[in-house]
């Protein structure tokens, strides 16, 4: 089932699980962007269902953006992704925020759990090399630069967080999971280019570059309950400089 539902829950009915399975049909491309879907007919045979709960699983992933149904014809294929959908979500969930503060905030919340999961999935892959190389360099990358930034170099601090949001875009796209991408890419850059406003001191950054090195090095080991409570460390922080910032804002 695609990682969407962690964000748009339904009932476990029947045609949610027949549109469930056609979308992972498509993210996956076993149907491409132009191709016609079975019939009707057929996908009644395949899945042991009704027509009404074929009409209806067909009418969610329309209006995710993945189909295009027309009455009398088979269902085409609209889209490979679900892009469109994510971004219309974002801009659904933004525009519906009270504040600066709990849109923020929650921000930070869909970043941390996404992390979170990415960590704990990465590190359970036999081949993490790679991914773990660059994040270490990302982590060594920061270090390297501390000295500029202690030199009250603006610059240097923008490219310390530009790093820092590299880090994380780098451990989301470990686990080649476009649905995750999708969200990530409309959700976080809002986040980040709040994160840059942040006020932080010399020892802040020195211990949060040391905590993603640490990260790098948790995930090479295989060690998914130390990389988890590190990523949670890391992104605590990030938490506490959006209650500093708004404080006294009303949610």
């Amino acid at each position: 089932m695609s990682a969407i539902t962690s964000i748009t829950p339904q009932k476990d009915t029947k045609s949610a699980r027949i549109a469930a399975s056609i979308e992972e049909m498509i993210l996956s491309k076993k149907f491409v962007a132009g191709e016609e879907l079975p019939s009707q007919r057929e996908l009644i045979d395949t899945f042991g269902a009704s027509s009404r709960s074929i009409r209806e699983a067909l009418k969610q992933l329309e209006a995710k953006g993945l189909l295009e149904v027309s009455q009398g014809k088979k269902a085409k294929v609209k889209s490979n992704n679900l892009d469109q959908f994510v971004e219309s979500l974002s801009t659904t969930i933004i525009k519906n925020h009270s504040s600066n503060r709990k849109l923020i905030l929650d921000l930070v919340q869909v970043r941390t759990t996404l992390c979170v999961s990415a960590a704990r999935e990465y590190s359970r892959m036999p081949d993490r090399s790679a991914t773990s190389r660059e994040l270490r360099k990302i982590a060594q990358n920061m270090v390297s630069i501390l000295p500029a930034i202690m030199s009250r170099d603006n610059e240097a601090f923008e490219k310390f967080m530009t790093l820092e949001a590299r880090f994380h875009r780098a451990l989301i796209r470990s686990n080649n999971n476009p649905v995750l991408n999708a969200i990530y890419d409309n959700l976080v850059p809002l986040l980040e280019s709040n994160i840059k406003s942040f006020k932080y001191s010399y020892h802040e950054l020195q211990k949060r570059s040391r905590e993603y090195g640490y990260v790098a090095d948790a995930l090479q080991n295989g060690q998914t309950d130390l990389v988890v409570a590190l990523v949670l460390v890391t992104l605590s922080t990030t938490r506490q400089k959006v209650e500093e910032k708004f404080r006294g804002e009303d949610y």
